[in-house]
Formats: C-alpha cells, structure tokens, sequence
C-alpha cells in the first residue's frame, strides 16, 4: 500500500507509504482469524515528513487550518492507492483507506472556516477494506463521533480538507452537543493544557515553504 498519488497527499510528505511486511502478515498468516474477531488488529502507516511531527511550532505552521471542532458523525470509509501483492494464498488487492466525517467546527485558531454547521472532513487511516485491520499511523488516532479534537487541517486542490500524519487530531475534554463556537470561546476548554499548547504553538509556529490552497469551506474565500 503507498500514498503515492499528489493530490491527495500533504505536502509535507517526502515519502510516505505502509509497511509492507505488516501489510502481508495481515493479509496471509492472520486473515483467518480475523475475519471473527471484535476487535481487528492494528497495522501501522510509516512516513517520512519534511517536519517535525512531534514539535507543535512545526506542526501548526506547516498545516492551512488549526481548529477545535466536534466530530459529529463517521460518514463512511474511501479506498485510494489500490494495489496488488502476492501473499501465501495468491494475489490479494489492498489499498490505503481513508475515513471520512463530519464535523461542527467550534474555534478557529489558523484559518477562518465555517462554525455553527456541519463540514466534511477526511482522515487518513481507518479500517482496512477486508475488515481485519485499523490502519493509522504510528502515533496517530482515529477521531470518534461524540468527541472533539484540535485538527490540523490541510486544504486539497478540489477545497476539501484532509488530516493526515502524527499528531494530526488531540482530543479535548469536557466539550458537549449543546456547545457552539459562542459558548466554548466563553469556556474553560479555552484554559485546558491542549488548547493552551497549540495556541502558544501558533504564536512561535514556523511556517514552511509550500504551495497552498484554500478551503471551500473557507468563510474567506471569493
């Protein structure tokens, strides 16, 4: 499995593809057992960034978007990069999937997107299309419905905003349904240790030297 195609990758990656050994256990040795299990194995995504993935003045620099937002519902799982690999039992077509969402953005911290509504927004990772696997990176989560996250965001060439790579989304508690942009910038989820972290991050971020695009979601936008 690779990332291998421009448009739907970020920028930042210089080289970005799966382990391919996990990839072939998962599809050989394993599948049997699998196909019953509760609770599918984890395979990990490998990737080297022109950034440092574990420095939020880095991170948040190099992203198009910082924001808070609740994820409000999964709305379904994309396949892209599909390949074939010879494994014990034959031929086997994998691919790199990438789940999709939708999300209520409540803060702005680097861009100006829509509040108060549902955006889409896409993940890299999620469950593998046979169903035996979790596919995210190492040091990465995949978002839950009910819970929300600073994003990292990265605007696409067709406007869609893709989050992707380490550190990419770090939950942040104590945020319910009923809240709205109006109510958390009165909050005291403002004064929790992720929000504080990735808003001094923004006032030292080191921005990188990319081309960028812009959101369709963008309230800025012409």
């Amino acid at each position: 499995m690779s990332f291998s195609q421009k448009k739907t990758l970020l920028p930042l990656v210089v080289v970005l593809v799966l382990i391919a050994a996990m990839a072939i256990g998962a599809c050989s040795h394993h599948s049997a057992t699998n196909k019953t299990s509760k609770h599918p194995k984890k395979v990990q995504m490998d990737g080297t960034f022109s950034i440092n993935r574990d420095h939020p003045e880095e991170t948040v620099g190099d992203a198009d978007y910082v924001f808070l937002a609740r994820v409000e519902e999964k709305t379904g799982t994309a396949y892209k990069n599909t390949t074939q690999i010879e494994t014990e039992e034959g031929t086997k077509e994998i691919s790199t999937p990438y789940t999709n969402y939708k999300i209520t953005v409540l803060e702005n911290m680097k861009g100006e997107l829509e509040t108060d509504k549902p955006i889409p927004l896409q993940k890299a990772g999620g469950i593998s299309k046979d169903g035996s696997s979790i596919v995210t990176f190492d040091d990465d989560v995949l978002p839950e419905v009910g819970q929300s996250y600073v994003f990292l965001a990265y605007a696409q060439d067709d406007g869609s905003l893709l989050v992707s790579g380490p550190n990419s989304n770090t939950e942040v508690s104590g945020i319910d349904d009923t809240d709205t942009s109006d109510t958390i910038e009165s909050s005291s989820v403002n004064h929790s240790s992720v929000m504080k972290t990735y808003k001094n991050a923004l006032k030292h971020q080191i921005k990188s030297d990319r081309k960028r695009s812009v959101s369709k979601y963008d309230k800025t936008k012409d």
